[in-house]
């Protein structure tokens, strides 16, 4: 029973690609599925912060410096990733751009760009990585959404968009490609302590109040408790979900 308890979750020989690994919800997640047994390919912009989280993620664990808009070569980034390190098992997300502004203040250059990150950018990745997936009749797709898909938040439109969409594209891409064995989920975060949280909110202490009034557990989420819904989602336990999505939000979507 505990061999097949272990083998439940483990990602052991599975290649795993985390767009926006270097920190925040994307690091955790990195260590989460490192510790599972995973090989981790981490990717963002920032080559040093890569680098950082690839000395505290061990030997299993590489990165490969690449920004999810740059769409037009997508197809030759996974094509050297596979020929390195082997074809994509697991593709999470994460990648993600802010803008805080009252909407009549946003133009339509600060709407594309978040759109390019969460929305353009996920879907040429999980365009780039679907085919073998299908061939080989295994595979996973995770995209990462937002309490700002099911609440009313303020001064983030395109967030809150782009997070909205999403939901929508994990139902149809797993429509389409979960007869091949390929499952297509979203998790959900509720409000994570996490630089990108920080960010939004730090110079904002009434909204901080207002989050922490509205979750009854009354904290904010640890980043590896993403990390964990990830390694699930990813694992043999999980393999007859698909088309979903996991809120993980100390209960601020029914907080009252």
């Amino acid at each position: 029973m505990n061999h097949f308890m272990q083998e439940a979750f483990s990602l052991s020989g599975q290649v795993a690609l985390i767009t926006g690994g270097g920190s925040g919800l994307g690091f955790a997640m990195a260590k989460c599925l490192t510790a599972a047994g995973a090989r981790v390919i981490i990717t963002g912009r920032r080559e040093d912060v890569l680098q950082e989280a690839c000395k505290e993620l061990g030997d299993t664990a590489h990165y490969i410096p690449f920004d999810v808009t740059d769409t037009a070569n997508v197809n030759a980034f996974i094509a050297q990733l596979t020929a390195d390190y082997g074809a994509v098992d697991i593709l999470i997300n994460n990648a993600g751009r802010h803008c805080k502004k009252p909407v009549e203040n946003i133009t339509t250059g600060d709407f594309q760009s978040v759109l390019d990150v969460h929305l353009l950018g996920a879907f040429a990745l999980t365009q780039a990585v679907l085919p073998s997936m299908r061939a080989k009749k295994h595979g996973t797709v995770l995209f990462i959404s937002s309490m700002s898909a099911f609440l009313g938040l303020t001064q983030v439109a395109a967030y809150s968009a782009a997070k909205s969409a999403v939901l929508g594209l994990v139902k149809a891409i797993s429509g389409e490609v979960s007869c091949d064995g390929v499952c297509v989920n979203a998790i959900v975060p509720g409000f994570m302590d996490t630089p990108m949280f920080h960010q939004a909110t730090d110079k904002d202490p009434a909204r901080q109040q207002k989050i922490l009034g509205h979750t009854p557990m009354n904290c904010y989420g640890d980043a590896m408790d993403i990390g964990w819904a990830a390694v699930y989602l990813c694992s043999p336990a999980a393999k007859f979900i698909t088309g979903t999505s996991l809120i993980i939000d100390g209960g601020c979507v029914i907080g009252f």
